[in-house]
Formats: C-alpha cells, structure tokens, sequence
C-alpha cells in the first residue's frame, strides 16, 4: 500500500510542477492523500509518506524557479520558503490528527468488539438458561402465533399434542387462553387442565417501544406435583392419626392402671369401699369420654374456634382435674376475670389441652415434697390466658428446645406426644403456647387465647 501512495506523491508533484508550481491549484492534493492515507497505513508509515509529500512539494516548486526563471537568486529561496513552511506544518498537523483519530477509533473498536463478546456471552449463557429451565417458556407475535419455545416446553406440549407442529401454531389452539387474554391486563397466572394433565401457566404481555409486541407465555406441568401432593396429604393424615392413637393409648393407660389399682385393693377388703368403686367408676367413665373425644379427632369431628364464653369451660376442667388429686396435693384455682369474657376457641381440642397441661404439672410434683400446683385465667392485651405453674422438678436447659416436638418426655413413663398435640391444637384456635422452667424449681406453662374483638383496647 505505502509504494502506491508514494507514487502517488511524486504524481502529485508532478502536477503541481507542470501547473505553476507555488501558483498550482493542486496543492490540496497533498492534503488529501495524506487524510485518505492516514485510515489504511501505520503511523510511521503516515509520517514517512508526509516527508516525501513535502520533499516532492518542495522539489516541485524550487524547478519550477529555476526552469521557469532561469536562475535561483537567494530571494527566490525566500519566495518558496514559506509556502513550504506552511505545508510542512499542514501536512504533519493532518498527519498528527488523523493519527490520533485512528487511535481512538482503534480503542473504539477493541472496545466495540469486546462488548460485541459480552453480548455474545450473555446471550449464549441467557440461551443455556432457557433451555434448561425446568419451565416451559413461549413467545408469540401480536397475533399469538408462536414465534419461540424452549426445549422443556417443547417437551411438555408434545406429551400431550404428539403430532402437531408448534412453532409457527397459534397459541389458542395449545392452551385455552381465549378468555384470559382478552381480559389480561400486564401479567395472569392461571391453572389449566389439558388432557387430564395440570398446567400452571403465566402469561405477560410484552411490549418494543411502547408498542404491543405479543405475549410472553411461561407454564410448568403440575400433574405430579399435584399428585405428589395428595400423597403427602394423605401421609400427613395417617400420621397425625398416629399420633392421636398414640395419645390415646397414653390416657388409656393411666385409667386402667388407675382402675388395676382400685381393684387389687378390692380384691384385699372383706368388704366393698364405696370410695374405690367410685374411683373406678369415674375412670371408667373419663375412658368412655376418652374413647368418644378419640373418635371425633379421628373423624375429624369437631367445630370450628368460634367465639364464646371460657370462663364454664376452664371451670368445668378445673373440676374434673381435681377428681384426679390426691389429697396431699396443694391445688389453688385463681379466676381474674369476668363470666362474659369471650375467647376463640374450639371446646373439645381446647378442653384436652389444658388437662394434659394439668396431667403434665402434676407428675412434675410427683418428684418432690412440695406438692403445689397454681392455675390462673387472666387477660393480658388481645389474649385470655391459662397458666398452669407446678413447683416440681422443673425442664433441663438442653431439653427445653425439644419439648414440643413429637414423642419427646421428660417424664420417664411418658410418650411424649400431650405437648406436640397441645401446641398443634392451640395454633389451629390462632393462639400460642409458651413457657419458662428452671431445673428444680418449677414449670409455668401459658395458653394464649384470642379475646373477642370490642373486649380489649387495640
């Protein structure tokens, strides 16, 4: 290239030689070369081509004095000395620009090909993300043709349209999307069913400047997650029977040692204590109630927490907790607040609760010479509260983490399932159940139950 542009020059000077030289009108040419120059050779190059233009430059008009005027006085040298000068800065200063113009067009462009890069890789790493999302994911025009779908969605629609071509289809013919696209706003999720599989599907409009393009359309197939859920439904079911039963089996167990005992004591009297017959024939009866209230929780027979008087209720559990006392048992019931005081809550759940609570402080005492246990019903903000407080062996700090969890007791003879349930039951009346213990010194276990809305300042 740079032979070419070399020969180019001396052609220049050559014209200009032929034409008048200081007095040519092709000086420009120079000028020109050196800009068209500057965008296909190197800087060097550039600088080596624009001393020849000058070189040739001043060659061309220096023969042209002497040819044309027969002579080369020193005013003469003054005469081309300045038009040189003037060129020499012209041609290096257009060099010099255009050079500097190629450099930053040059970063330009290294710059433009390394976003060109970022794009490519972003663009590459976007396809592999949405040709691995486990969600099927369609584009469609205006009209709802379908322009795009990744692999999974291609996959999920040919289990159910194994034949049918889907690119290029109409997107009313796959899914029954009639009604929800002439009434979707900007985004609507939907469940449909195709085929006796279940779809849930999100369909978003999609707009190119500020025009309506056509919609965005991501689904997955939700036929085993819905089966997958009833199988869990019905696991969760077998298990909370379980536990039920298990409960069950745990009062069952105390009655009828309740019961043994009364009667080996019968069996050793000459005659019958009217005392013991009444103990097992209270028992007998707690059974029966037991066996009743373990047939509505397995039928799932029961109300829903409504709103009602608590004060008859805790009264009525008071009294047939104090059929299970003995006598050296220091028992104090204390009431803080009104008969018409409302709370929500479901009897039968709430009624197991708060005798297991009271079951639960008494085998806490069995352990130490001070038989106390203190039961309050009071308010506290938005709540009715029941608290049991024993002065027994109290819950070691390591086990205080655990002591609701399902068939964990602290109790040697115990199952461990009376405070899983009760914490359950309590949270299904939307209340809460706490407590505080120290090793040795005692348990103060609290139901929180909501109070009617109107009976406490919000």
């Amino acid at each position: 290239m740079l032979p070419i542009l070399i020969l180019d020059a001396v052609f220049i000077s050559v014209i200009v030689y032929f034409t008048g030289g200081v007095k040519s009108n092709f000086h420009i040419l120079y000028l020109i070369l050196i800009v068209f120059a500057g965008f296909y050779i190197e800087a060097v190059q550039l600088y080596f081509l624009s001393t020849i233009s000058i070189i040739g430059f001043m060659i061309s008009i220096t023969l042209t004095y002497f040819f044309k005027t027969r002579g080369f006085e020193l005013s003469t040298f003054y005469l081309i000395s300045y038009p040189v000068a003037v060129y020499f800065v012209a041609i290096y200063a257009i060099a010099l620009i255009i050079i500097r113009i190629n450099k930053r067009a040059n970063r330009l462009k290294e710059a433009l090909i390394e976003k060109e890069r970022e794009i490519e890789e972003i663009t590459r790493l976007k396809n592999k993300i949405v040709d691995t999302i486990t969600s099927g994911i369609i584009t469609t025009d205006s009209e709802l043709r379908i322009n795009y779908i990744n692999p999974q969605g291609l996959n999920y629609l040919k289990k159910i349209y194994p034949e049918k071509e889907i690119v290029g289809n109409n997107l009313k013919e796959l899914f029954p999307v009639e009604d929800f696209v002439e009434k979707l706003d900007f985004l609507e999720r939907y469940l449909i069913e195709i085929k006796n599989r279940l779809y849930g599907v999100s369909i978003v409009k999609l707009f190119s400047k500020n025009k309506f393009s056509g919609f965005l359309v991501v689904f997955q197939d939700l036929t085993e997650i819905k089966q997958m859920e009833k199988r869990a439904q019905f696991k969760d079911k077998m298990t909370e029977l379980g536990e039920l039963s298990a409960s069950f089996a745990h009062e069952f167990r105390n009655s009828l040692a309740t019961i043994k005992g009364a009667i080996q004591l019968l069996k050793e009297g000459e005659k019958i204590d009217k005392e013991l017959v009444d103990v097992v024939e209270n028992e007998i009866n707690r059974l029966t109630g037991e066996i009743n209230d373990f047939l509505r929780f397995a039928r799932k027979d029961f109300q829903n927490p409504e709103y009602g008087a608590i004060v008859p209720l805790i009264r009525s559990v008071i009294e047939e907790f104090k059929t299970r006392l003995d006598p050296q048992v220091d028992f104090e019931y204390i009431e803080e607040i009104g008969e018409e005081t409302e709370a929500f809550f479901e009897s039968v759940r709430l009624k197991k609760v708060l005798l297991n609570l009271l079951m639960n402080a008494l085998k806490a005492i069995d352990y130490v010479n001070e038989k106390k246990i203190i039961a309050r019903l009071y308010e506290q903000g938005k709540y009715v509260v029941f608290e049991v407080e024993d002065f027994g062996v109290g819950i070691k700090e390591l086990e205080k983490s655990k002591i609701f969890e399902p068939y964990y007791s602290g109790f040697s003879k115990g199952i461990g399932i009376g405070l899983a349930l009760s914490k359950t039951f309590v949270e299904e009346m939307e209340g809460k159940i706490d407590f505080d213990s120290e090793e040795g010194k005692g348990s103060t276990f609290r139901v929180f139950l909501l109070k009617k809305e109107g009976d406490y300042e919000k």
